[in-house]
């Protein structure tokens, strides 16, 4: 599972950075509307690890700041899939949901039509059951972007 960590993207056409932080504690687990970024999250977590590593950031300061909600499946970092009481879920792509989309997609599918096994691109089969909660069935995630 992803720890708490500084992230840096830099953008050398436009001469920025982008800086990001996932942390895990102490947040509680809730949806937030409107997501805030806090100066002092920034200050006292994200640039205290950065200028450790990069100093060259000493000093430096944001221009500007965003925050967000990182879905990730807390059990093993993949995505569920699953029915109850009529309701498909389909979640927890931890960051990667764009490179998961075609398969999961497929697999959501399978489940709604009532099939055993997802036909995945290179007619892999799947079966469905392997992502969901009760006979699930994958291996740790342990590339998580």
């Amino acid at each position: 599972m992803p720890k708490p960590e500084v992230y840096i993207r830099p953008f050398p056409d436009q001469g920025i950075f982008w800086l990001g932080y996932a942390d895990e504690f102490p947040r509680a687990f809730k949806l937030e509307e409107e997501p805030q970024p806090e100066k002092n999250f920034y200050q006292y977590g994200i640039y205290q690890v950065l200028v450790k590593y990069f100093p060259q950031f000493k000093d430096k300061r944001p221009s500007s700041a965003f925050a967000g909600l990182y879905e990730i499946n807390t059990l093993d970092g993949q995505p569920v899939i699953f029915e109850e009481k009529n309701l498909i879920v389909v979640g927890g792509a931890s960051g990667s949901g764009v490179m998961k989309a075609d398969a999961m997609g497929r697999i959501a599918a399978a489940l709604y039509s009532g099939e055993e096994y997802a036909v995945l691109y290179g007619d892999r089969k799947f079966k469905v059951d392997d992502l969901g909660l009760k006979e699930r069935r994958v291996e740790l995630e342990k590339l998580i972007i």
